[in-house]
């Protein structure tokens, strides 16, 4: 009852919202009918599987999976959207992906339902942590099967949610397929008897990361280079400073920031000024000792320019960090905060393996320094500790028996 009436509160605010961000050009006109529930594309003759994923993280997690629906399911057509129009532009280009795209509807009843309408989907797969309860129970009144793919529930969110009662929508869902024990718990307190719940490895240890640019990697002594991937507001200052005082040890080191939403380039750009280094772009040539990223999607390709990432969202509160899987992959030596939720079993793995170093903030210039030093035999133990999945077959195989049995 709460989330129906918080919808009626907010749709005139954000269909306003929409139609002013339109007008000024902040949005496009594509991304304004699709927010609205319009389709920007004819909707094929065949049946249509939608995919729903937030951002380009979870959608290149899954990759593989969407890969191998299209080879296995060439009679179905794939409806991929999510809330990031950045993210959008970059998948568009995976000649191996080809699937119609387009920005997420707002979750009002009546723009599902306009947009349920038009591309009646078969089935609808939703990626890790997307909760949308009007989307939900839209789904279900048509008897359109929900799935759970590479799902994730903290024991906050379900606290979160089950005071929500109901009106959440998780117990819409037919099939959850979880990445963690933990995820799996919290979601059982919300399916009913007859739902399939099953554990699979996370969808991030079957990451392939692209090749690095040579150019980039004849610019960056990797033993003398640190990486601060995905990191939020507040953790810049808090990475300067310690990388202010290495250099006191060593000129030659070099940092690299790559903020988790790239928007906050010019933020960040301020921070490093202010904590007295010229704020240069990765792919500048003036010398610098720091360097930022400042476009969506290059963070796959820079694990390997360093020796050492501190994986960000885990300085800070509400985040709860990020993955472990690419740098993992990459053979680079992982520093993280506290905060590391998201990745819980995963981080408490590494920990009692020696595998990656947990810090306080305070604590962060002499872990980082550790790692430097330690890096080859932190990547060693991570790698044994979570070894990532390189032939992910039957997994896909069985899921994709599960989309069989549900459509």
């Amino acid at each position: 009852m709460l989330i129906r009436l918080l919808t009626l509160i907010i749709t005139l605010p954000l269909r306003t919202w929409i139609w002013v961000q339109r007008t000024r050009g902040t949005i496009s006109a594509n991304e304004a009918d699709n927010r609205l529930g319009h389709a920007t594309f004819a909707r094929p003759n065949n049946p249509v599987i939608w995919v729903h994923a937030a951002s380009l993280g979870e959608l290149s997690a899954v990759r593989p999976f969407l890969r191998h629906l299209i080879e296995t399911k060439p009679n179905y057509s794939l409806l991929i959207t999510t809330n990031n129009p950045a993210a959008l532009d970059i998948a568009t280009g995976w000649r191996d992906v080809p699937a119609i795209l387009q920005t997420a509807p707002l979750d009002i009843p009546a723009v599902i339902r306009k947009f349920l309408t038009y591309w009646r989907p078969v089935a609808f797969v939703n990626i890790e942590t997307e909760v949308w309860p009007n989307r939900f129970r839209e789904l279900a009144k048509r008897n359109i099967p929900l799935i759970g793919l590479n799902a994730r529930m903290s024991n906050n969110s379900a606290e979160r949610f089950l005071k929500l009662g109901p009106s959440v929508g998780l117990n819409h869902f037919k099939a959850i397929f979880a990445q963690s024990e933990t995820s799996a718990q919290n979601y059982r307190q919300f399916l009913g008897p007859e739902s399939q719940i099953e554990i699979i490895p996370n969808f991030k240890s079957m990451v392939q990361l692209p090749a690095t640019d040579s150019n980039l990697v004849a610019r960056f002594d990797r033993n003398k280079t640190i990486l601060a991937a995905s990191t939020h507001p507040g953790e810049d200052e808090i990475i300067l400073a310690a990388f202010s005082k290495m250099l006191t040890q060593d000129k030659e080191l070099k940092l690299i920031i790559a903020p988790r939403h790239p928007n906050r380039a010019m933020e960040v750009q301020s921070n490093i000024r202010l904590a007295g280094f010229n704020a240069e772009k990765l792919h500048s040539s003036i010398p610098s000792s720091v360097f930022i990223v400042d476009n969506l999607g290059q963070l796959p390709k820079l694990y390997a320019l360093a020796s050492v990432t501190f994986i960000g969202g885990s300085l800070v509160p509400n985040i709860g960090g990020h993955t472990p899987y690419e740098p993992i992959r990459a053979e680079s030596a992982i520093v993280t905060g506290p905060e590391t939720t998201n990745f819980a079993s995963e981080f408490a793995s590494l920990s009692e393996a020696k595998a990656c170093l947990i810090t306080a903030p305070d604590m962060l210039t002499e872990n980082l320094q550790k790692a430097l030093n330690i890096a080859s035999i932190l990547t060693q133990n991570a790698s044994k500790t979570l070894p990532v999945l390189d032939d992910p077959k039957a997994l896909m195989d069985k899921i994709s028996a599960t989309l069989d049995a549900q459509t």
